[in-house]
């Protein structure tokens, strides 16, 4: 499993996107390293753009990726009780299609309050599976 306590930046969403698709390496996960960092910094984005900072200007987010046995299991914690809204982005628009792009390319996708009353979104991604040879 691997776990990080961030402190959400442009460049931190950045570095999320190296250490996840480096982990999804190690773990044999090749075919999960693209979209696993579309998603992680999609959802790190999300916590930048549209979360409340602290009290001391930042925005935190813990983020948890767990190996499972088909796949992959992550999720993005922070402390803002507002659960994420999918908007209907126009044409010219230049953001706004994130979590739409998220729950199409994930198998597995939601988000729900915490008791400490942040908010958990998360997802699961499947590893492709090789077809089976014709006999």
């Amino acid at each position: 499993m691997l776990e990080m306590d961030y402190d959400v930046t442009p460049l931190s969403v950045r570095i999320a996107r190296v250490i996840v698709s480096a982990h999804l390496r190690l773990w044999g996960m090749e075919k999960l390293v693209d979209t696993g960092a579309l998603v992680v910094s999609e959802l790190l984005t999300n916590v930048l753009n549209h979360t409340r900072p602290d009290r001391d200007g930042r925005r935190s987010a813990l983020i948890t990726v767990t190996r499972t046995p088909d796949g992959v299991a992550l999720c993005v914690h922070d402390e803002d009780p507002s659960l994420p809204q999918r908007r209907c982005a126009g044409d010219e628009d230049e953001d706004g299609r994130g979590l739409q792009l998220v729950s199409v390319i994930a198998d597995q996708f939601g988000a729900s309050r915490t008791p400490s009353g942040g908010k958990d979104v998360w997802l699961t991604l499947l590893s492709p599976r090789e077809p089976k040879a014709m006999p």
